[in-house]
């Protein structure tokens, strides 16, 4: 049985005595979860009373500090009594010092992360020192007290560890990339990059791809950090990881594997059936190549806008089945088209066909095949489509 109180406090908040949960306050931010904290971090010094009361109590109008602190010592003995840790003197005060005075050995996160860093600044040892602050890090699982952190003294540890977890990484990181160990590189650059997503530790992992051929995953790493920037901050992610981005596509251009990943990107695969999808802005650009190609041969084109709609009796309107009955539309036109056709979702309620090489009187021929297939589907019993057709060559001439 492991009779030692383990603290977790990087990352999140929890106490284990003997494998099991203590929970000393349903409110974690409580007076006396902070106390007992202050306490154990500096359990080898022990805190002084008036830092305590400047801790707990510093931006609250308290008319009595003293007896404050005093009530939160007390509650705070009778918490851990009732925890079911063993009976024991844990809080002492004299001096005007308050010490956390329990006999059980306490293991911190935190404290385990200094100490090691710590030990690793010592070491005239470089292997030694690697191997410690790979230990640190492995520690290091995220922000101290993450919902305390608007605490003063918990957001100045906070900055503390912050700074010990950057300074850390950045040696462990460069002896990696001089000693060419990549694979390293990218495992605690990705630790860190979950940890911290805005700091830029992407540049670490996407070099460390780079450096190993990996271009497509490095490539993918830039795209999803573009994204991630772009949707939580609305802004392009820092000029470094940018560089990396035209380093790419550098390297990319001069490999030769890049050759065969561009041909297999661009090959439809064989066992694709029916008419082609491709997103909006893709279909206007094919639209006006197809209008380049009808001046130079001649061929005829006609734009299909389908559009769905709904009976009265029908819930059709509401989002999840609205979105369900456009897949079923999307489906009907995909089976009832030839290879060479292309087709776009113009929103959930409206698709838009370019049908190449066709008389205008097989138009209709293919809006049959689509409400054939369509209709197949019992939940698009109490649903219609409404069918709009365009020659091409009429929708220029009213542009011109």
């Amino acid at each position: 049985m492991n009779e030692t109180l383990k603290i977790k406090m990087l990352g999140g908040f929890s106490v284990q005595y003997n494998e099991r949960e203590i929970v000393l306050d349903r409110n974690i931010m409580s007076k006396t979860t902070q106390l007992m904290l202050l306490l154990i971090l500096h359990k080898e010094t022990g805190v002084a009373k008036a830092s305590l009361i400047d801790a707990l109590y510093g931006r609250e109008d308290v008319e009595n500090r003293n007896g404050s602190l005093n009530n939160t010592i007390f509650r705070l003995r009778k918490q851990l009594l009732g925890s079911g840790l063993p009976k024991d003197n844990y809080i002492t005060i004299t001096g005007g010092m308050c010490y956390w005075t329990g006999k059980i050995p306490v293991e911190v996160d935190c404290l385990e992360f200094e100490n090691r860093i710590e030990a690793g600044d010592q070491t005239d040892d470089p292997v030694e020192k690697i191997e410690l602050y790979e230990q640190a890090c492995h520690i290091y699982t995220g922000e101290f007290l993450p919902d305390m952190i608007g605490e003063d003294w918990a957001a100045v540890q906070n900055f503390k560890d912050h700074e010990l977890y950057i300074r850390c990484m950045q040696v462990l990181l460069e002896h990696y990339q001089k000693e060419e160990m990549y694979e390293k590189v990218n495992r605690i650059a990705m630790r860190a990059e979950e940890i911290y997503p805005f700091d830029d530790w992407q540049i670490y992992h996407i070099d460390g791809l780079i450096a190993m051929g990996r271009y497509e995953e490095a490539m993918a790493l830039y795209e999803k950090t573009e994204k991630l920037f772009f949707e939580e901050l609305g802004i392009a992610p820092s000029k470094e990881i940018i560089k990396r981005f035209r380093c790419m596509g550098e390297r990319m251009s001069q490999a030769e594997a890049a050759l065969d990943d561009i041909r297999q990107r661009l090959r439809e695969r064989e066992a694709a059936n029916g008419a082609y999808y491709c997103n909006y802005p893709s279909f206007v650009d094919i639209y006006h190549i197809i209008v380049r190609m009808m001046e130079r041969n001649g061929i005829s084109v006609f734009i299909m806008l389908c559009t769905i709609r709904g009976s009265q009796e029908s819930v059709f309107g509401v989002e999840e089945e609205e979105k369900n009955i456009s897949r079923l539309l999307q489906k009907a036109i995909r089976d009832s088209l030839r290879k060479g056709d292309f087709y776009t979702r113009y929103n959930y309620g409206q698709y838009l066909i370019m049908l190449s090489g066709i008389a205008q009187e097989n138009c209709s021929k293919v809006s049959e095949r689509i409400e054939r297939n369509f209709k197949k589907n019992p939940e698009a019993e109490n649903c219609s489509i409404n069918y709009y057709v365009a020659s091409v060559a009429e929708i220029c001439e009213d542009i011109m």
